[in-house]
C-alpha cells in the first residue's frame, strides 16, 4: 500500500492557501500595499488605502448581503467591514469611495472562497495595525478596520472550521480555489489603480 492512500487531505484553508500564492503575492506587491505593511504611509496615503479597501468591501457586502446573512448559525459568523472602515475614514475626513462591484460568484463554494480571501486579510491587518502604531502614532485612532481581528482572536480558527464543513468535495474545493483567486485578482486591481485626480 503506498502511503499517500493514507494521507489526510489538506484543510480547506491550506488547499487555498497553496492554490492562490501567486495571486496573493501580486496584492502585496502593490507599492501601497508594501508601504502600508512597513508603516510608511503618511494621512493621505493611509486614506486612500481605507478609500479603495471600502470601495471594494462595501461592493462585496452589498453584492453578498443576502448570501451572508445566512451564514449565522454556522458556528462563525461574518463581521460587516464597511462600517469600521466608514469610521476610520470619517475620522481621517475623508468621504468613502463609490462601491466597486464584487467578482462574479456562480456558487456558495465560489462565495466561501472569496470570504477566504476577506477573511485572512484580517490576519495582515493585525500585524498593519501594530506596525502603524510603532511608527505612524498619528493614525493610531483610525485603525477600527485593521483591529477588526482583535474583537475575536478565535474567529479565524472557527471559519477554517466551518470552511472545511462547507468546501467537503473537490469540486467545491476548486469552485472555492477559482472565487478566492478572482478575489485576490479583485484587490490588485482596486489597490494597484492610479490615484484619480
Amino acid at each position: 500500500m503506498c502511503p499517500d492512500t493514507l494521507a489526510v487531505p489538506p484543510s480547506a484553508a491550506l488547499a487555498l492557501r497553496h492554490a492562490t500564492q501567486d495571486t496573493h503575492r501580486l496584492v502585496e506587491t502593490v507599492p501601497l500595499m508594501q508601504a502600508l505593511g512597513q508603516g510608511r504611509v503618511d494621512r493621505a496615503a493611509y486614506a486612500l488605502i481605507l478609500r479603495r479597501h471600502h470601495a471594494l468591501l462595501a461592493g462585496f457586502e452589498a453584492q453578498l448581503s443576502g448570501w451572508l446573512s445566512t451564514l449565522i448559525g454556522t458556528g462563525w459568523q461574518y463581521r460587516r467591514r464597511v462600517p469600521a472602515l466608514r469610521e476610520d475614514l470619517h475620522t481621517l475626513g475623508q468621504p468613502p469611495q463609490t462601491p466597486i462591484a464584487a467578482p462574479a460568484a456562480g456558487n456558495d463554494a465560489a462565495r466561501w472562497g472569496m470570504l477566504y480571501v476577506i477573511e485572512g486579510s484580517q490576519l495582515g491587518g493585525r500585524v498593519i495595525a501594530r506596525t502603524l502604531r510603532k511608527q505612524q502614532p498619528a493614525l493610531a485612532d483610525a485603525l477600527r478596520y485593521f483591529e477588526l481581528a482583535n474583537d475575536d482572536p478565535a474567529g479565524w480558527r472557527r471559519f477554517q472550521a466551518v470552511l472545511d464543513q462547507r468546501l467537503d468535495t473537490s469540486s467545491a474545493r476548486e469552485a472555492a480555489i477559482d472565487g478566492a483567486q478572482r478575489m485576490f485578482a479583485h484587490f490588485h486591481t482596486c489597490l494597484a489603480a492610479e490615484p484619480c485626480p
